[in-house]
């Protein structure tokens, strides 16, 4: 039990841990947030990580996102299991980069989507007002923390790696 304990608070105390954790909890704020917002003669249409609603009211859904939600449910997974992976540095940062990948991935399946919306709207997409929300900002912020979980990962190995010559 004390090996167990040890090697959380070990795990805790690197940084690299903290940013996948961030990406971990930006991705729980990600659905819970809307993406982005479409206005086009009077009405306005809301676009999360699931679907796209007419409105105000939930049950007008103009399109399926599924895609961008089952995304961000990968890249928390993936995420999870970096952390869990804190002693295989190398492997580490391999599913450091994946991470950055599929991040990279639904940040381009989000502009898809998007133009799929304004396509679907029957109104010249010259007249849609396209307005960025909270949640089109956390995918960016989840890159950029991956970004720097796999530079603190390089940053601890090469560490371990001179200490090791050293010896």
């Amino acid at each position: 039990m004390s090996t167990f304990v040890e090697n959380l608070s070990y795990m805790i105390q690197r940084i690299q841990t903290i940013f996948l954790f961030l990406v971990i909890l930006l991705g729980v704020a990600a659905f819970f947030f809307p993406i982005m917002s479409f206005t086009a003669e009077g009405l306005t249409y809301t676009m999360n990580l699931y679907n796209t609603i007419v409105g105000d009211d939930i049950s007008k859904i103009l399109s399926d996102n599924v895609g961008v939600g089952v995304m961000q449910a990968i890249v928390q997974l993936v995420a999870l299991a970096a952390i869990l992976l804190f002693k295989n540095r190398s492997l580490q940062i391999k599913i450091g980069k994946l991470i950055i990948l599929l991040i990279a991935f639904q940040i381009a399946a989000i502009v898809m989507y998007s133009d799929i919306i304004k396509s679907l709207m029957d109104i010249s997409p010259d007249y849609v007002l396209v307005s960025f929300e909270f949640g089109a900002v956390l995918p960016v912020i989840s890159l950029i923390c991956a970004y720097l979980a796999v530079f603190f990962i390089r940053k601890d190995d090469k560490l371990v790696r001179s200490a090791d010559r050293l010896r």
